[in-house]
C-alpha cells in the first residue's frame, strides 16, 4: 500500500476520496457558528452569576445605609428644635428621639433586608418559621416608599402652604401614590435581583435627601434648587453629597445588571449595542456622582454641566433605544419616548415660562432617569416572560428529575447484577457439604441436586441455573 498523503495535488492523484461522514463547508460554517452563540451563552450566564454576587453584596451595604439616614431623619422629627431654650424635659425629648430614631433605623433595616433578599434567604426564613411571599415583600417596600416621601413633606412644608390641603394632603397623595407604584412592581418583579438592588440605590439617594432636609440650616432652599442642599459644609451637605456619589457609584456598577435582559438573544441586539448602552448608564451614574462631588456653590459651571450630562446621557439611549435593542418591547420603546418628553416639558415650564422652580424640575428630571432605568430592567421580563421563564426552569426541573430516575434505575440494575455476581462467585466457593440442599423436584436439570436458594438477580425459583453456575458441577462429577 502506498503512503497516504493529506492535503494538495498527491492526495487528488492517489485516488483519495473524501469520506462520507464529512461535512459541507456550509454545514460546517453553521456548526461553528452554533458554537459560537453557545460560547457567548456561557459567557452571559457566568457574567450574570457574578453580577448576582456583586448585588448581593451591594444590596446588604445599601440597606444598612438606608437605616441609618433614616433613623437621622426620624431622630430629626423628634428632636427638640435648634434654639430651643434647655429646660427640664429637654434632655427626656432628645433622649424619646434618640429610641425613636434607633426604632425606626432597626425597623426600615429589617423591612428592606426581608424585602430585597434573595431567594436563598427567603429559605432560611422559612426555616426560623417566617413565611415571606412576593405580596408581604413588596408591602414592606412600598411602606418604606412611603415613609420617605411622608418625611420629605414633612421637612420641606412651607413648600407646599400654597397646595390645597397643605403638607397633609400631599403627603398622602404622593406617598400613597408612590407606595401603590412601588407595591405593583415589587409583586412582579421581586424575583429579579437587578430590580431589588436597583430600587434599594434610588432609595438610598432619597434617604439621603431626607437626612440632609432634616438638618440642613440653608432655610428655605426649594426656592433656590435641590443643590442647595450639598452647600451648607455641614452634616446636611455630608448626607447629600455622600448619598448622590453613592447612588451614582451603584448605578455605574449595575449597568451591566440592569440591562442582562435586553442583552438576551431574542431581542437581537448585538454586543456592540449593548456596549454602547451601558456606557450611556455608566454616564448617568458618573454625572450623579459629579453632582455630589462638586456642590453648586464651588464650581457652578461644572456642576450644571453634570447634571445637564446626566440628562443628555438619559435621553440619547431612550431615543435611540430601537436602533440600539431592534427588537426591545414596544411598550419599553414607547415609555423611554414618553419619558424625554415629559422631561423636555419640565424643562420649558421651568426655563421657558418660569411656572415650577428649579427644585421642581430637578426632581422631575432625575425622578425621569431612575423609572426609565427601572423600566430597562423590568419590562424585558415583563409577566409574559417570566412565564415563559418559569416554563423553561420546570421543564430543566422535570429534565433533571427524569435524569435522577434514570440514574436511580440503572443504579439498581447495576446493584443487582453485582449482587448476583457476588452471589454466584460465594456459592461457587463453597464446600459441597455446606450448600443448603432442597428436596429434589421432578423436571430439576440435575436429579439428585436440589434447587439453589434464589438470590436477587438470580435464576427465579423452578428454573434452571445459568450455565456458568453448573460447569463447576459438572467437572467435579468428570
Amino acid at each position: 500500500m502506498g503512503a497516504r498523503v493529506f492535503g494538495g495535488p498527491q492526495a487528488a492523484s492517489t485516488g483519495a476520496t473524501v469520506p462520507s461522514g464529512a461535512r459541507s463547508p456550509r454545514a460546517l460554517d453553521a456548526a461553528l457558528r452554533e458554537r459560537a452563540a453557545r460560547r457567548r451563552e456561557a459567557r452571559r450566564r457566568l457574567a450574570a452569576i457574578r453580577d448576582g454576587v456583586a448585588a448581593s453584596v451591594m444590596r446588604r451595604v445599601l440597606v444598612t445605609l438606608i437605616a441609618l439616614l433614616l433613623g437621622v431623619a426620624v431622630f430629626q422629627v423628634f428632636a427638640p428644635r435648634l434654639g430651643t431654650p434647655i429646660d427640664a424635659g429637654w434632655y427626656d425629648r432628645q433622649a424619646g428621639a434618640i429610641v425613636f430614631g434607633v426604632v425606626a433605623g432597626g425597623l426600615a433595616f429589617v423591612a428592606l433586608g426581608i424585602a430585597s433578599v434573595s431567594e436563598r434567604g427567603i429559605e432560611v426564613l422559612h426555616r426560623f418559621g417566617f413565611r415571606s411571599t412576593p405580596g408581604n415583600r413588596a408591602a414592606l417596600a412600598a411602606g418604606s416608599w412611603f415613609a420617605v416621601a411622608a418625611l420629605g413633606v414633612h421637612f420641606s412644608a412651607a413648600a407646599f402652604l400654597p397646595v390645597p390641603g397643605g403638607q397633609w394632603g400631599v403627603g398622602l397623595v404622593l406617598g400613597g401614590g408612590l407606595a401603590i407604584g412601588v407595591f405593583c412592581l415589587h409583586r412582579v418583579a421581586v424575583h429579579d435581583h437587578a430590580y431589588r438592588t436597583f430600587n434599594l440605590a434610588a432609595l438610598l439617594l432619597a434617604t439621603a435627601a431626607i437626612a440632609s432636609m432634616s438638618t440642613t440650616a440653608a432655610g428655605p432652599w426649594w426656592d433656590l434648587n435641590f443643590s442647595t442642599l450639598g452647600t451648607t459644609d455641614d452634616a446636611a451637605a455630608f448626607y447629600f453629597n455622600a448619598g448622590a456619589v453613592l447612588s451614582g457609584l451603584s448605578m455605574a456598577l449595575l449597568a451591566r445588571t440592569l440591562t442582562s435582559g435586553l442583552a438576551s438573544p431574542r431581542f437581537g441586539a448585538s454586543p456592540a449595542r449593548m456596549r454602547v448602552l451601558r456606557v450611556c448608564i455608566v454616564a448617568i451614574g458618573a454625572c450623579l456622582m459629579g453632582v455630589g462631588l462638586v456642590p453648586i456653590d464651588t464650581a457652578t459651571d461644572l456642576h450644571n454641566l453634570f447634571a445637564l450630562g446626566a440628562a443628555a446621557s438619559f435621553a440619547v439611549p431612550a431615543l435611540g433605544l430601537r436602533l440600539l435593542v431592534p427588537a426591545a418591547p414596544k411598550r419599553l420603546v414607547v415609555l423611554s419616548v414618553a419619558l424625554v418628553v415629559v422631561e423636555a416639558g419640565a424643562m420649558g415650564l421651568y426655563d421657558g415660562v418660569r411656572l415650577v422652580s428649579l427644585t421642581v424640575f430637578e426632581i422631575v428630571a432625575f425622578s425621569l432617569i431612575f423609572v426609565w432605568l427601572i423600566a430597562l430592567t423590568v419590562t424585558p421580563r415583563e409577566p409574559g416572560a417570566l412565564r415563559a421563564g418559569a416554563a423553561d426552569a420546570a421543564g430543566l426541573a422535570l429534565e433533571v428529575v427524569h435524569g435522577a430516575k434514570r440514574r436511580v434505575s440503572d443504579g439498581v440494575a447495576t446493584g443487582r447484577a453485582v449482587a448476583a455476581d457476588v452471589a454466584s462467585r460465594l456459592r461457587r466457593s463453597e464446600p459441597d457439604g455446606a450448600r443448603p440442599r432442597a428436596p429434589a423436584r421432578s423436571g430439576s436439570r440435575r436429579g439428585g441436586r436440589g434447587l439453589r436458594p434464589v438470590v436477587a438477580g438470580g435464576p427465579a425459583a423452578g428454573e434452571p441455573p445459568d450455565d456458568d453456575m453448573i460447569e463447576p458441577r459438572r467437572m467435579e462429577m468428570a
